[in-house]
Formats: C-alpha cells, sequence, structure tokens
C-alpha cells in the first residue's frame, strides 16, 4: 500500500523526531475555517515550511482540510493531521517558499526566540 503523500515528504532524521522541514516557535493569533464552516480564532505555536501546530477551542476533525490565516497574509490550505487535547498539528497542502517563510520570520521576529 502507497503511504500517504503528505506524511512521506515531511520525513527526515534529525535526532528526536524525523521531519524534512525544521520548526520554531511561534505564537501568532490567527483565524481558521473548516472547509465549508465558519471563521475562528486561534494560536499558531509552531510553523515550518510544511504545516504548523495550532491551539483551539473549537473543534476540528481529523482529515478536514482548514484554511490557516495569518495576519496581513493569505489563507494558506492545510489539513489537520492529528489532533491532541486543543492542539491540532496541520500539514500545508502547499508548502511555504523559503522567501515567504522568511518574511513571516523578519514578522514576527520571536520565530526561533522563544
Amino acid at each position: 500500500m502507497p503511504e500517504d503523500p503528505i506524511k512521506r515528504e515531511e520525513v527526515e532524521d534529525t535526532g528526536d523526531e524525523h521531519r524534512k522541514y525544521s520548526r520554531d516557535e511561534v505564537y501568532i493569533t490567527i483565524d481558521v475555517r473548516e472547509h465549508g464552516g465558519g471563521r475562528h480564532r486561534a494560536l499558531m505555536m509552531d510553523l515550518s515550511q510544511s504545516g504548523c501546530r495550532i491551539s483551539s477551542v473549537t473543534y476540528m476533525g481529523e482529515g478536514k482540510n482548514v484554511h490557516v490565516t495569518l495576519p496581513g497574509f493569505a489563507p494558506l490550505e492545510a489539513v489537520v493531521v492529528w489532533k491532541k487535547n486543543d492542539e491540532y498539528g496541520c500539514s500545508f497542502l502547499q508548502r511555504l517558499h523559503p522567501a515567504i517563510y522568511d518574511h513571516i520570520r523578519a514578522k514576527y521576529p520571536s520565530l526561533g526566540h522563544l
């Protein structure tokens, strides 16, 4: 059976975890909208070029598509790949271009400094 392409692309041995892209801790208030649903506020807790971890009191189902919007940026389409309590792991359907990722780092200087 073929592997899930989203998970396969993220795998790389980096010691304790297996990731292709490094992730940085952030603290960004974002908007999240589940496909066909309303928008709600959430907190982005970490970010990589391939996805993010968010905290939300609004339930989002695993496998559901969502649009994640950082202030001043276009919405990023993602799929919820895991849930633990009020935290959700989301994988972007289209990875962030390195220049966009660097732009977010410049706009939110706390990135990587927490």
